[in-house]
């Protein structure tokens, strides 16, 4: 018996296995009538594992999992406590109680394979992992694109997921409703996998296949994590920012992209775009009377990609061109990319700072751009300085206020990438996604990134990847506030939803509805972006868009204070209604509405044709402020068949304060 620091922890281990081929360890950690539980049986092929809370709910898995050889003799105990195992000179795993007793830390040590530890969904809602094409919260239910069900087994890594399974925000991180959570260590060669082919189970697996580089030969395979229990879901969350599983933002990015929107050319003139064009785009924003914190010089600019030199035919004066744009109040920021096409000039020059192979050769890649590229090589410092002074070298000879940054994720990475001269051998290639995101970071507040990975602390603001112009779940209208949890979960705050109406690869224009019901859904997230305009449409467009950048700025002093807060409390600015009442059984699956802060709950229509929504208030007292009557509500509570014509936006403001 243990009785340190007031907790209660007690170790039964049945030593002789001969007969039943059992070896029990079970774990009692808490004080007085309320304790949580561990229990792990080895069975005879793997590890049962049973963690209870203190409200008497379980988490029940499988350690290795389909992981250990069968021809292997059965485990014995490695230490006194019975939570460490091992197989001779094979593997060993222990199960180590740490951060107040409110998790355990399971580690294993191998010369196997692969290694897998599954859990059973159960009958809670899970929430996190990355940020994928069909974004589902929770993700429980995600179904929806996959075929079989769920997420297959597929490498842990930032990716394109117009290209890949995951997009470019990540974190190994998942937690449910009843107050389980798992954080797996970055260093893991990790693949997951949830609910795939419906088996309602999320698998954390560890092995040396592509895009993992084994580190060197004999090196052990290990898998390593936290498996944590509370009493609640938020909780949950609020323990894996105590202990910092991550860090918490260092600053604020720019204030003025929290208040105005962004101008961007990208969807409306895709790589068309020219100096006459943006100038134009310029006169068009100040005609219909809005208000910009900057636009944005988008693809294609360049003379060659990555060459950092204007083509001179589309943009013949370009200093001029941002002249005149900041006489007229604007700030100008440009498209910026980490690669360069080998058919580029300075191509010879900058083959010394990109991406190598374990020879140290230049190694090439392709990417929607170019089938023949280096990547630049940001893990390098000296290759993160020679590339950024080039950037920087754009603000000082045109006068640019700052860069929108795209790709950095590991898909792009060539193959037979070596950065083990650079990063720790235990390192993952998604350091290459942390080094990239660390290096734009110079270039300041202004600044947007669309990948992230250990760079929550970068005061920066995190794009969602190209949204599709379409309503559903096929990376639409309706992946827009399951996206916006995401980010916020995962630790990133300052989140920049994608263009008002998508990206509209495959229209001329997005449909008038889908415009305005995108627009009217962005209104309360921490920045808006426009590049269709609301003049592409009509005059009652435009009137609808004046009144919700309006009341975009109206709310951007809230925005900001929980900005701020983030620094501190890193909680997330839009937070899904779970956050008010984390046991509310009808809170923990809606993903079509959203919080800002605690005191203001959005509720945009989302479906083709609506008039009407089914509202669901969680407690509270709550004011409709879209009614000029303002009725007050008491929650929780549905208001079924709410009426929401197309030039109304469903919001309401807490009376009380949460308490």
């Amino acid at each position: 018996m243990n009785t340190q620091s007031g907790l209660l922890v007690v170790f039964l281990v049945a030593s002789s296995f001969a007969q039943t081929d059992i070896l029990r360890s079970n774990v009692a950690i808490g004080s007085g009538s309320k304790q949580s539980s561990l229990m792990v049986v080895w069975n005879g092929n793997a590890f049962d594992f049973v963690y209870q809370s203190e409200q008497g709910l379980q988490l029940v898995g499988v350690l290795g999992a389909g992981s250990i050889p069968s021809d292997l003799p059965p485990p014995e105990p490695c230490d006194q406590a019975g939570l460490c195992w091992s197989f001779g000179s094979m593997a060993s795993l222990s199960l180590t109680p740490t951060l107040d007793g409110q998790c355990h830390f399971v580690e294993w040590k191998s010369q196997f394979d692969s290694l897998a530890d599954c859990f059973d969904m159960g009958q809670s809602h899970w929430y996190g992992g990355g940020e994928v094409f069909d974004q589902s919260w929770p993700i429980d239910g995600d179904t929806a694109l996959m075929g079989d069900g769920g997420r297959p087994d597929v490498p842990y890594v930032t990716g394109d997921f117009f290209h890949n399974d995951f997009a470019g925000v990540l974190e190994p991180y998942w937690i449910n409703t009843d107050g389980f959570g798992f954080y797996a260590l970055r260093e893991n060669p990790l693949f997951v996998s949830w609910n795939s082919s419906g088996d309602h189970q999320l698998c954390l697996k560890s092995r040396y296949e592509f895009p993992y580089p084994r580190p060197s030969v004999g090196q052990e395979l290990g898998l390593r994590y936290f498996v944590c229990s509370t009493s609640d879901v938020k909780s949950m969350h609020l323990l894996a920012l105590s202990k910092g599983f991550w860090s918490k933002p260092r600053d604020t990015p720019d204030q003025r992209v929290f208040e105005h929107p962004i101008w961007s050319t990208w969807a409306r003139y895709k790589t068309l775009v020219n100096q006459a064009r943006v100038l134009s785009f310029a006169e068009q924003i100040r005609q219909y009377g809005f208000n910009d914190s900057q636009l944005e010089i988008d693809d294609r600019w360049e003379s060659c990609y990555g060459e950092h030199q204007f083509d001179a035919e589309k943009f013949p004066d370009p200093a001029a061109m941002v002249n005149q744009l900041h006489s007229q109040g604007f700030r100008v920021t440009l498209w910026i990319h980490p690669f360069i096409n080998a058919e580029c000039a300075s191509f010879s020059e900058a083959s010394a700072h990109v991406v190598s192979d374990a020879n140290g050769l230049p190694a090439l890649t392709s990417w929607w751009q170019g089938n023949l590229a280096g990547y630049f090589d940001y893990t390098r410092p000296s290759s993160g300085d020679w590339w950024s002074a080039r950037i920087f070298k754009l603000k000082t000879d045109f006068g640019f206020d700052g860069f929108k940054i795209d790709a950095g994720e590991t898909n792009w990475l060539p193959s037979g990438f070596d950065f083990s001269t650079r990063l720790p051998t235990n390192a993952t290639p998604n350091g290459y996604s942390t080094a990239y995101v660390r290096t734009m970071e110079r270039f300041g507040g202004m600044t947007e990134v669309r990948t992230g990975w250990a760079a929550q602390d970068v005061p920066i603001f995190t794009r969602m990847l190209d949204k599709s112009t379409v309503w559903g779940k096929a990376n639409g209208l309706a992946t827009l506030i399951p996206t916006l949890f995401q980010f916020g979960i995962e630790g990133y705050p300052f989140v920049l939803p994608d263009m008002i109406g998508g990206n509209g690869y495959n229209t001329v224009l997005p449909e008038r509805e889908l415009f305005i019901r995108w627009m009217q859904a962005n209104v309360f997230m921490p920045t808006m972006q426009f590049s269709y305009t609301p003049w592409d449409y009509d005059l009652e467009v435009v009137d609808m868009a004046l009144k919700m950048t309006s009341l975009h700025y109206q709310y951007s002093g809230l925005i900001l204070t929980l900005a701020s807060q983030a620094m501190t409390n890193g909680y997330p600015i839009n937070r899904p209604l779970w956050w008010i009442d984390p046991t509310d059984p009808v809170a923990q699956t809606i993903d079509s509405e959203y919080l800002l802060g605690d005191d203001v709950l959005v509720a945009p229509v989302l479906q083709t044709g609506a008039v009407t929504k089914d509202i669901y208030l969680p407690k509270g007292v709550w004011r409709d402020e879209a009614d000029p009557s303002h009725p007050v509500y008491t929650g929780p509570m549905w208001l079924y068949s709410y009426s929401a014509p197309l030039d109304i936006l469903p919001y309401f403001t807490r009376v009380s304060p949460l308490q």
